[in-house]
């Protein structure tokens, strides 16, 4: 059990202020799955006693590969958008939990997610290749069998692998079992209705701390082999929250900032489980999103409707089994398709031999050399939810400075935006460079003339109506 925290004289080393930074360590130490913010004390000094790494530094990273011990927790938080994150320069403290361990780990600051739809994100995710290329783009696609995902890696590897998850669109019949000992949704206990605000999305039954349960009772009873353990949380997606979390208001955008605060505290208890079983020394902790949310921004709600700023902008961070006398903070260009070329170079696994992703871990031992091309690229069907339809897809693809947003079906509707001088994608620049659109436009053509990875793209799988009813349950229109 870790010690509460006592005057130390230790500068907190988040965004948050201090009083909040140790209601949030205190969360922690008490192992409480519902804690307060309010009412920690306003401690100048604070204790991080209970942070039983060692120090270390980034070139340690190169060690990890030689180390027979060590394990990986990888945290998915569904619909997080990074710019709705204290660590991320927001003004409001939502993620203390999350804040800590950027700030003793390493953050990338500007990280985009390849769609806006959480299958579609989440296979590209998990196979490191853009959504045109591994295929999986409507309801009926799943992950075609010859992908290598990362949990037939690690089990190949000797790790034990188990998934807990809580989207359907992640589900065994849509291929992302592929790789795990133990793939399992957890049985969903009844939540109240005070602990809901409305979201854009449907509603389904239970909350995180189903899954936050099944997730800290697998690393106590697995403590003493190695394991690779995935956990998506849904709680953000559904807008959940409790009275003592719901601080920030009433509007649709509070109630989103709240189910964060709430969320970060569900991820602050399987950070405790790795301090109480004494696994915080051999765990390497990836915290990652498959899209974010819009509150308007260009003129919708919610997500998996369009691909700019607001729903792409997600965030990555890794904790390492060290904690650095200060955070490191990447502020090139990073995304989802990185993350799992990364996790591989830093264990010493051989990457799948096909990869659009590119390993950071050079980044991390001091090689800063420039991506060539400087691109990334965000792609959703629009009609992915509609069998009689054809496809109508939109792809952003940024080179450098510019984003365009391509739709492929009325180019007329393009929007390019300088992203280096307009971040959040506020005011549209097509007309006005008519050089730079037509090139974008090209780059983009280029993409969706790629061929599936593999022979025969996706498969498509047949939905029985209880999938259907599932899946409907998460808000999304579904038509067959």
């Amino acid at each position: 059990m870790m010690s509460g925290l006592t005057r130390r004289g230790r500068e907190a080393r988040s965004r948050t202020t201090d009083s909040q930074a140790g209601c949030a360590l205190a969360a922690m130490a008490a192992s409480a799955l519902i804690v307060l913010l309010t009412g920690c004390g306003g401690d100048d000094e604070l204790d991080f006693s209970f942070d039983t790494r060692p120090v270390g530094t980034l070139e340690e990273v190169a060690t990890l590969a030689d180390r027979d011990d060590l394990n990986v927790v990888f945290i998915l938080i569904d619909t997080l958008r990074a710019d709705h994150m204290s660590s991320y320069g927001y003004e409001r403290p939502t993620t203390p939990v999350m804040d800590y361990f950027a700030a003793t780990g390493v953050r990338f600051h500007n990280h985009r997610a390849q769609s806006t739809w959480t299958k579609t994100s989440m296979a590209s995710l998990w196979s490191s290749l853009y959504p045109q290329r591994v295929d999986v783009l409507t309801h009926r696609d799943a992950v075609s069998d010859a992908a290598i995902m990362p949990a037939e890696v690690f089990r190949e590897n000797g790790f034990h692998t188990v998934g807990i998850w809580r989207n359907g669109w992640v589900a065994p019949n849509f291929g992302f079992r592929q790789g795990f000992d133990i793939y399992l949704t957890p049985v969903p206990r009844q939540a109240p209705d005070a602990m809901r605000s409305r979201p854009v999305a449907g509603r389904i039954d239970g909350t995180d701390i189903d899954g936050i349960f099944a997730a800290t009772e697998f690393l106590r009873v697995n403590q003493d082999r190695p394991f690779f353990l995935y956990v998506h949380l849904m709680d953000v997606h559904q807008y959940i929250s409790i009275e003592e979390t719901a601080i920030f208001g009433t509007s649709f955008e509070d109630a989103y900032d709240n189910s964060i605060l709430w969320e970060d505290q569900q991820i602050g208890e399987i950070l405790a489980q790795l301090f109480r079983l004494d696994l915080a020394k051999k765990t390497l902790v990836f915290i990652a999103a498959d899209h974010g949310e819009a509150f308007g921004e260009h003129g919708i709600e919610g997500h998996a409707r369009d691909v700019h700023w607001e729903v792409t902008n997600t965030p990555w961070i890794i904790g390492f089994p060290f904690q650095l006398e200060e955070g490191v903070v990447f502020e090139d260009v990073t995304e989802n398709v990185d993350v799992m070329p990364t996790l591989f170079d830093i264990v010493g696994f051989d990457p799948p031999e096909q990869t659009d992703g590119k390993s950071r871990l050079p980044w991390l031992l001091g090689d800063r050399a420039p991506d060539f091309p400087d691109r990334d690229i965000s792609h959703l069907d629009r009609t992915w939810g509609k069998t009689n339809q054809d496809p109508d897809p939109v792809v952003a693809v940024r080179d450098g400075n510019y984003r365009l947003i391509h739709d492929v079906n009325d180019p007329g509707r393009d929007l390019l935006y300088d992203v280096r001088s307009d971040k959040t994608e506020t005011r549209n620049i097509a007309a006005e460079t008519p050089g730079i659109l037509k090139t974008l436009r090209q780059t983009a053509q280029d993409y969706l003339s790629q061929e599936p990875a593999w022979e025969g793209g996706a498969p498509e799988i047949e939905l029985d109506e209880m999938s259907l009813r599932q899946l409907r349950a998460l808000g999304y229109s579904i038509e067959e």
